[in-house]
């Protein structure tokens, strides 16, 4: 069973205890584990693809309601640690609304992490993979949970994050958005 498979069905169970989960997410999630030679496969050109999955994310972005011409957000998007991380910086074009968050592919745990933060406390640690032509993260909490993913399209990047709080089997759509390239 794939590890984020393994994950998703640990923490669905009711009898799992929040202590396990936080450190199940934090290991999965954070990276941390036992790396016995003290190295990494940095040279490695299966790596080096994989590190650049999320590459098409890239760039200065107006993000619209998807379906209509409503501006909702302005995002600029960049590689970072000699192109093993993506930051993001997020803002409403005329409102106070902030948030960042941190990507990189994790060669420990093998799958995508984000690191999630806005100015409204809100926090989230997602994880999961680039499979089909779309990057899709997850997190859980106890039945509480987030689904994210971006996919390519032809104006540009479509953005879906979903939550479901019965752990996964019905989600509901809380932000749909079509980030389209700002031209220089």
């Amino acid at each position: 069973m794939p590890m984020y498979s393994l994950y998703k069905k640990i923490t669905n169970m009711k009898r799992v205890s929040n202590r396990f989960i936080f450190l199940l997410t934090y290991i999965l999630l954070a990276g941390v584990s036992i790396n016995v030679s003290g190295q990494t496969n940095a040279g490695d050109p299966a790596l080096k693809e994989k590190q650049h999955q999320f590459d098409f994310w890239l760039g200065e972005w107006d993000v619209y309601k998807y379906g209509t011409d409503k501006l909702v957000g302005k995002s600029h998007i960049m590689s970072i640690n000699d192109s093993t991380g993506i930051l993001e910086n997020y803002h409403t074009p005329n409102g106070p609304y902030k948030g960042k968050s941190l990507n990189t592919y994790n060669i420990k745990t093998g799958f995508w992490e984000q690191y999630w933060i806005d100015n409204g406390g809100l926090v989230l640690k997602l994880g999961g993979e680039f499979r089909e032509g779309k990057m899709i993260m997850l997190s859980y909490e106890g039945l509480s949970a987030n689904k994210i993913s971006w996919q390519k399209v032809d104006k540009g990047v479509r953005q879906t994050w979903e939550t479901s709080k019965d752990g996964g089997k019905n989600w509901n759509v809380v932000f749909d958005g079509l980030y389209i390239r700002v031209e220089s």
